[in-house]
């Protein structure tokens, strides 16, 4: 027992005398020795700390990704905001551009008493082209009241609640409405075709009407004011054997894409 701690403490001792050999350099680094004791002494360093430097790298390299991860994740989210963000006041934009022209719409119409509405829904079926709007007979909505945007007419109420209105486009072929090509003046009947397009119906074939020209309201019947715009001769086809042309017009008003609309209020004057 006490051999063995003998031994023990004369390694100690000799390590600890080498350590101190290494560190003030005693021994010149040409001797055999010493410079033996050195390679083993490095050698023995390095595979000390190879497991540790090792781990120590995967542990930073692990950090870092934690880290890269968390930023990366953290920027994506602020980017997704930034992006809904930038939706919304694009579509504020949009909404303060069609209020505007709303209101100077109105503005130039003194001689109509406009009353302004918002679209609920719309009917783009086949079937029937219809929208509902937000107001109704307590703001002065009725059955055939006018509607309209900047853009030109859009239909007339046929239903109504008082806070709601059901309204016929143009578009539908149960929709007909007095008209006249603005620069002729010939007048004939807009009716829906159940599409996107308008149908001038009873003009002669041997009155002069051209691709481009404008379709506007003619004011008769007392039911729509005159000079409202409808649309815009798309194609002209005439038959010699046919008394009336076939003109295809097509609408100021894009109806699926109507989301605020005038009501003209009844008992204005409509026709000369």
């Amino acid at each position: 027992m006490a051999r063995s701690s003998t031994r023990v403490a004369l390694l100690i001792g000799a390590a600890a005398l080498i350590l101190v050999l290494l560190s003030t350099g005693q021994y010149s680094s040409s001797s055999l020795g010493i410079s033996s004791i050195r390679e083993g002494y490095g050698i023995f360093e390095r595979v000390v700390r190879a497991p540790f430097s090792f781990i120590a790298g995967i542990w930073n390299h692990y950090v870092f990704l934690v880290n890269t991860s968390y930023e990366n994740e953290t920027l994506q989210k602020e980017l997704n905001e930034l992006r809904v963000r930038t939706m919304r006041l694009q579509e504020l934009e949009n909404e303060n551009e069609r209020l505007r022209a709303m209101l100077d719409f109105k503005g130039k119409f003194h001689d109509f008493s406009l009353i302004p509405a918002s679209v609920l829904s719309q009917d783009i079926t086949h079937v029937f082209k219809t929208v509902i709007i937000d107001k109704g007979s307590r703001s002065g909505f009725g059955i055939n009241t006018p509607i309209l945007n900047p853009s030109g007419v859009i239909g007339k109420v046929i239903a109504v609640s008082p806070h709601t209105a059901q309204v016929l486009l143009i578009t539908d072929p149960n929709s007909s409405i007095p008209a006249l090509i603005e620069s002729s003046r010939v007048k004939g009947i807009i009716k829906g075709r159940g599409e996107s397009l308008l149908s001038l119906e009873y003009v002669r074939s041997v009155e002069d009407v051209k691709v481009g020209d404008s379709v506007v309201t003619s004011g008769l019947l007392g039911m729509f004011p005159k000079g409202l715009k409808l649309g815009y001769v798309r194609e002209v086809r005439k038959d010699d054997r046919q008394i009336f042309a076939d003109i295809i017009v097509e609408p100021c008003v894009k109806m699926e894409k109507i989301e605020e609309v005038f009501g003209i209020a009844q008992g204005v004057e409509v026709s000369d």
